[in-house]
């Protein structure tokens, strides 16, 4: 290997999503940054699923560029969609093609945003980075959608098998740091805390002209009133989001007189659960279930729209708050995860005091009764350095002494 390849630093990302289709959720958001971000002297590869089996097939490397350098791809499975709920959860489904389809990946550090697929890399003697979107200890709660959850001491066996063979870790929740440290000492030095960021090249506001033209867009488009403030929801429409909990405090808003209308954009398994209930109370005309949409769609629609509003039960710290905000739109959100870091209370946004309808109508409400105040500098001033360059430094250093420390045990 000549000194030039040294300086380099492979990295390979294990985990089941297609960077280049229209997956909802803020795991898959977030490995499109650590793709599109990589410093010139990093090449990132990445190990996942196919949502378009004729662009993306099976069983094979692939090209592709997320913006600013290109990553190679390799598909094991094709995913039937985002809004069926299969038999076999898709983590294991990955696993097993993993297993089954052993792909060649020569990198110099392997990574991994859930335990399950470390399994088919038990014995290889790589360094393995992790991240955790999440504390665990939600398997006790009884709106966690997590199958998981119906064997947590499964879950909890399979994370003192691997957990341990890391070589470093990162968590999105500070809670979950602090719960990690303590019950593997050991690593306790290399777990940290990383937030996730938004990407102002894509998420930022648009001055008068043009978001006046967005905006009746958009209002065209989706067939609500002029009039009305549009509220937008962005993610997966599963029990951890809980949109349906957004519906029934939407309906309580309406019911209060407020001329208001909905787009929910994403998908998942609450799909049906979700039409239906629109169906049922005759919102056809105020609610508009979107499906998924590219990232800068997304974006022009939060530029355009007046309140975004998240209804999780749960959460590490998701993106698409931090990327409304940075679009200059005011957020009302449930009290979960952390999003206190930027959401401000009387300031740029609201947070329910409970997870009940009652108090997300009120964050709601106030909000909507000062968007003149919380819209604009409030938001964006919030979010300032959570930017890919900033928050990003440390994982990729990470990469580069994990590999270098590699290198060096070789060379013994």
């Amino acid at each position: 290997m000549d000194a030039g390849a040294r300086d380099r630093v492979s990295v390979c990302i294990v985990f089941p999503t297609d960077p280049m289709g229209l997956v909802p959720g803020g795991i898959d958001t977030f490995i499109r940054g650590l793709l599109r971000w990589a410093p010139d002297d990093i090449d990132m590869s990445l190990i996942g699923m196919t949502t378009d089996g004729t662009a993306r097939p099976v069983g094979r490397w692939h090209v592709c560029n997320a913006g600013r350098h290109p990553f190679r791809f390799y598909p094991v499975l094709r995913e039937v969609g985002a809004g069926v709920r299969t038999p076999i959860p898709l983590s294991l489904r990955f696993t097993l093609a993993l297993k089954a389809r052993k792909p060649l990946c020569e990198a110099d550090v392997l990574e991994f945003h859930r335990l399950e697929p470390m399994l088919p890399f038990l014995f290889d003697g790589r360094p393995k980075n992790a991240f955790f979107h999440q504390d665990m200890a939600v398997l006790h709660d009884a709106a966690s959608d997590i199958r998981w959850k119906h064997v947590p001491w499964l879950y909890f066996g399979l994370e003192r098998l691997l957990i341990p063979r890391l070589s470093s870790a990162f968590a999105v929740r500070e809670e979950a740091v602090r719960v990690y440290r303590a019950r593997y000492p050991r690593l306790a030095s290399s777990i940290e805390f990383i937030p996730t960021w938004m990407d102002p090249e894509v998420f930022h506001p648009a001055d008068g002209g043009r978001r006046r033209a967005l905006r009746d867009e958009i209002l065209n488009e989706l067939g609500f009133s002029a009039s009305s403030r549009v509220l937008i929801y962005v993610g997966r429409w599963d029990s951890q989001k809980d949109p349906l909990r957004l519906l029934r405090a939407f309906r309580a808003l309406l019911a209060e007189g407020r001329d208001i209308a909905l787009v929910l954009v994403g998908d998942g398994v609450l799909r049906g659960e979700l039409q239906a209930f629109v169906r049922s109370h005759g919102l056809e005309r105020r609610v508009a279930l979107s499906g998924p949409r590219p990232q800068p769609r997304v974006a022009d629609w939060l530029r355009a729209v007046d309140l975004f509003v998240l209804s999780s039960a749960y959460e590490g710290m998701p993106m698409s708050v931090l990327e409304a905000l940075g679009s200059g739109l005011p957020v009302a959100t449930t009290d979960v995860g952390e999003v206190r870091r930027v959401v401000r209370p009387g300031v740029n946004g609201e947070i329910a005091g409970s997870r009940s309808v009652e108090d997300l109508v009120r964050a709601v409400a106030d909000c909507l009764d000062r968007l003149d105040t919380y819209a604009g500098a409030p938001c964006t001033e919030a979010v300032a350095d959570y930017v890919p360059h900033k928050v990003l430094a440390p994982v990729y250093a990470t990469y580069r002494a994990l590999a270098a420390r590699a290198q060096e045990r070789v060379a013994r």
